[in-house]
């Protein structure tokens, strides 16, 4: 059995680097026209579709091979100008198969790999980590001070009656106040990223985000994006909200391809 060829990522052109990738296989160039993939060998009786498809639900196996992977596309990403990181479990059968890649999606690489020139990925996400209480939700709605007035200026049955309202309304208003949150967070990184989408987010956790989101942002506004960061952690304080920011990272989200074994 002969090794397969793993893809990390596809450069505009090789880069000079001494990288080990997954079991500590040297990264090597795969060049067609301008393009170069970065790949490493590795077996087929662990990385050919039916082994793979077993081994990616093993941690042990994966955890490794998943951070090696990271860690190739982490170095191309710092010391080239652009990258298309692909997918986890890339591989191919040979580098014919490769250059047949690189040939045939030679318009979206170039177009991808421009798209991320001088880029990066970071990830923010907002989640709420103490409910905000009435006291919080009446400040921030209009509707809820005047609501409250009225019940003030009732006599005690409506003012019964009112109270009932008070409380689905003050559900309400709860839920507008962190939706208007989440967008708020989002317009302001607009104001720097390049672009910036939206994950889908979890429905199975106890603490559900507000909003997670990826962002594209040019590596010469880095410092501009984590200061506005910094404010937004200021608008949504602890021990109420808490803002986490990763990154940066390789574009996955703006740049990768999919698996697509050949």
């Amino acid at each position: 059995m002969s090794p397969l060829v793993y893809v990390y990522a596809v450069l505009p052109r090789p880069i000079a680097t001494k990288l080990k990738g997954i079991d500590a296989q040297p990264v090597r160039w795969v060049v067609d026209d301008v393009r170069a993939a970065a790949v490493s060998d590795v077996p087929d009786e662990e990385f050919d579709e039916a082994p793979l498809n077993e081994h990616v639900r093993d941690l042990s196996w994966l955890g490794p091979r998943a951070m090696a992977h990271q860690e190739v596309n982490y170095r191309l990403h710092e010391d080239g100008e652009a990258v298309v990181p692909l997918a986890f479990g890339t591989v191919f059968r040979d580098e014919d198969r490769v250059r047949q890649l690189l040939h045939d999606q030679r318009a979206a690489l170039a177009a991808r790999l421009e798209a991320v020139r001088g880029r990066a990925e970071w990830v923010i996400t907002l989640h709420v980590i103490k409910e905000p209480d009435a006291d919080y939700v009446a400040a921030a709605s209009p509707a809820i001070q005047a609501a409250q007035k009225e019940i003030a200026s009732s006599p005690p049955g409506r003012a019964h009656l009112l109270k009932r309202r008070l409380a689905e309304l003050q559900r309400d208003e709860l839920r507008r106040i962190q939706a208007e949150s989440a967008e708020e967070v989002v317009t302001r990184l607009r104001e720097i990223a390049t672009d910036v989408y939206l994950e889908p987010l979890p429905t199975d956790t106890i603490e559900r985000p507000l909003v997670r989101a990826s962002v594209l942002v040019p590596r010469s506004a880095e410092a501009r994006f984590v200061d506005q960061v910094e404010r937004l952690r200021s608008r949504w304080p602890e021990p109420m909200y808490r803002v986490l920011l990763t990154g940066p990272w390789p574009p996955y989200r703006f740049g990768g391809l999919q698996r697509d074994s050949g």
